[in-house]
């Protein structure tokens, strides 16, 4: 086998490897996987991002090439499609996609979601799993509507997002500097002269190779090697050298001062202070007046829209299934429709991979109220029907809800004691009245409670984690 093909073989098989441990991380998530790979996306900010940052700077577009699963399924769809005859030419690329890292930038200091998680790699990845697992379960998924839009698009057209992708361009624009390149043999005096047939520009996901301007746009090129592959010529090879799309110094420096932006929202983004500048969402509600209950060590709304790029990781590995986006929503937010918070788990922290849930330890989640439960005393059932219930009582984990003595032969009655409420919503989803006596009232800030209630004898209760009953 040519080694253009063995290399080109080598690199699919290592991105099509990482899509599937992706694609497990978030059908499985109890294996740990989430923890392991979300730090090799450059969405999340970490030490990991710097290392592809650096390694494009050499190498080109590594993380395009097989670290990104959102590419390789897009270019998976359009090798699939070539089957029935679609194929692909070279693009002339729009110089106003520059201004799109721009508009990320925007959107991250003026702590604007949509402008920030619609045009994510990441986020799309995770938002597609998210509905594709709901799909299944039945639940309502509109978020499978760009997911769709997405294949279409690769079925047509190969990576057509990756020239729309904020990330994707700006380590395009990094990838200029890169010593090692795909290039063209344009040399008369060479036995493997390139003869214009067309041949690598057809075979490009990208539609990034040009063989009749003799040209690769490094900036948008993958790192396939799907053009080595098919030269008859052997014209194409990756090292140092190749000719790349030429531009001027002057566009050069716009596209490097548009993808700058991004990159300053992003250290703002890291820093905290999104949002604070424009004010544009602050602290403001989400509708009604009314906040938003978010995972346990979000702190506020404002902080968490900063930070979140709706990735649904913390969605994932919820063990009950509360962190979802709601309907219209991309941010996960709790919802306490089937189950409650579980006093012990810290699962969302662990894998949030842009620090919009903080890793709690287990005994400050224990203490973290995330929102305050209400008790309406006259809907109870012991109040309504006379019965005997308690419900509340048992599944309560910090025994905010007791059980208390009426006298007179009546049966016992719950009394809340605010200052212990987390808001984990046990009560809520235990209690057999209808309506509920218990509401769930959102908090503007998460803050610390005074942990369990002691008992008369001064000690501490044994919480419990699971229902009762």
């Amino acid at each position: 086998m040519p080694k253009g093909k063995s290399v080109r073989n080598a690199r699919l098989f290592a991105a099509c490897a990482f899509l599937v441990l992706f694609a497990a991380a978030y059908c499985a998530p109890k294996s740990g996987l989430l923890s392991w790979l979300l730090p090799t996306q450059v969405s999340s900010f970490g030490i990991g991002a710097a290392v592809i940052i650096l390694i494009t700077f050499f190498f080109g577009r590594i993380f395009c090439s097989f670290l990104c699963p959102l590419g390789t399924i897009q270019e998976l769809i359009w090798r699939a499609s070539r089957r029935f005859g679609m194929r692909s030419a070279y693009i002339k690329p729009l110089g106003i996609r520059y201004i799109i890292p721009a508009i990320v930038g925007v959107g991250v200091v003026m702590s604007l979601p949509p402008l920030i998680t619609l045009l994510d790699p990441l986020s799309n990845f995770g938002r597609g799993m998210s509905a594709l697992i709901h799909f299944f379960e039945g639940t309502r998924v509109t978020a499978l509507v760009l997911p769709l839009a997405l294949i279409l698009a690769a079925s047509v057209k190969g990576r057509l997002f990756c020239g729309c992708c904020p990330v994707g361009i700006t380590l395009g624009v990094l990838s200029r500097f890169a010593p090692f390149k795909i290039g063209l043999d344009s040399s008369s005096a060479s036995n493997t002269q390139c003869v214009s047939c067309g041949i690598c520009g057809r075979s490009c996901p990208a539609n990034c190779v040009s063989s009749s301007e003799k040209l690769v746009d490094n900036e948008r090129c993958v790192l396939c090697f799907s053009c080595a592959a098919s030269c008859p010529k052997g014209s194409i090879s990756y090292g140092r050298g190749g000719r790349a799309k030429a531009s001027g110094r002057r566009e050069f420096l716009k596209k490097g001062a548009l993808c700058t932006y991004g990159a300053g929202g992003a250290v703002i983004y890291l820093a905290g202070r999104g949002g604070t500048l424009f004010g544009l969402w602050g602290n403001s509600a989400v509708s009604g007046g009314r906040f938003p209950i978010l995972p346990p060590g979000a702190g506020n709304f404002s902080r968490y829209i900063q930070r979140c790029i709706g990735c649904q990781a913390c969605a994932a590995v919820c063990p009950v299934k509360i962190i979802k986006p709601l309907p219209g929503r991309v941010l996960p937010l709790l919802s306490y429709d089937d189950a409650y918070c579980q006093f012990s788990c810290v699962e969302c922290g662990k894998v949030c991979p842009a620090g919009a849930i903080r890793e709690l330890d287990v005994q400050t989640k224990r203490r973290t109220r995330t929102a305050l439960s209400d008790l309406k005393i006259e809907l109870c059932v012991v109040v309504t029907k006379g019965t005997s219930c308690g419900a509340c009582a048992e599944s309560c984990p910090t025994r905010a809800v007791y059980m208390k003595e009426q006298g007179g032969g009546l049966p016992t009655i719950p009394v809340f004691d605010e200052r212990y409420c987390i808001g984990c919503g046990a009560c809520l989803v235990v209690c057999p009245a209808e309506p509920k006596a218990f509401a769930i009232t959102p908090v503007s800030e998460q803050s610390l409670t005074e942990g369990i209630r002691p008992t008369e004898g001064g000690g501490e209760i044994a919480p419990l984690e699971e229902f009762p009953f």
